[in-house]
């Protein structure tokens, strides 16, 4: 090599190490900044571990520490053969509350596993909540938490139910007051009133 082309990747070299440092000071995901980033990163390293165990707790922890560089990730973690690794990276998607998750977990309403469903209907709930900076959450959130109110496992049913309230949303009150007349369970019957007693306090 040329010594002026050596000169010139030893500066490009030097420019990028600059950038870096530059990031790792003032960017608002960078260590300086962000508490979560050290956290974030070994997880995510624990992600990729051949170990299912430790993979299914990093997509655990990430949940509480993670933030935007970990949805890529633990929406990877949706296709890991292991169902521990994929219930736990659902429910750290609702925890972190980026609405990307969103079409990639609906499918998850379907599982024969009920507490797939359930973490499912728990993470959209979550995600629901994140998304109240605009008028009404994601339709899609809303129309995935109405279609499992009528899940044939109770505890999803009832996971949906004050999904809803908490959202807050009035397009729910139908399927809400559908459910309630339908229903043979009181308990589910006194979810449903307490959900409806929240969304009407959210909107009078």
């Amino acid at each position: 090599m040329k010594p002026e082309a050596s000169q010139s990747v030893s500066d490009q070299s030097l420019v990028r190490k600059v950038r870096k440092f530059i990031y790792l000071l003032s960017h608002k995901d960078g260590p300086i900044r962000n508490w979560r980033f050290f956290p974030t990163q070994i997880l995510l390293r624990k992600l990729r571990s051949e170990s299912a165990e430790i993979r299914a707790y990093a997509a655990e922890g990430l949940g509480p520490v993670g933030y935007g560089s970990a949805v890529e990730p633990l929406i990877g973690a949706l296709e890991d053969d292991n169902p521990s690794v994929r219930r736990f990276a659902i429910s750290s998607l609702g925890k972190i509350g980026d609405m990307r998750a969103v079409e990639v977990i609906i499918p998850f309403l379907q599982d024969e596993e009920v507490d797939m469903r359930c973490t499912t209907v728990v993470a959209l709930g979550e995600l629901g909540l994140s998304d109240r900076k605009e008028l009404h959450p994601s339709q899609n959130v809303i129309d995935a938490l109405i279609s499992s109110v009528t899940d044939i496992d109770r505890s999803v049913c009832s996971a949906a139910v004050v999904a809803l309230g908490r959202i807050g949303n009035p397009i729910a009150i139908s399927a809400l007051t559908d459910l309630a007349e339908s229903t043979e369970s009181e308990w589910i019957r006194r979810y449903i009133s307490e959900a409806l007693h929240q969304i009407d306090e959210q909107n009078n």
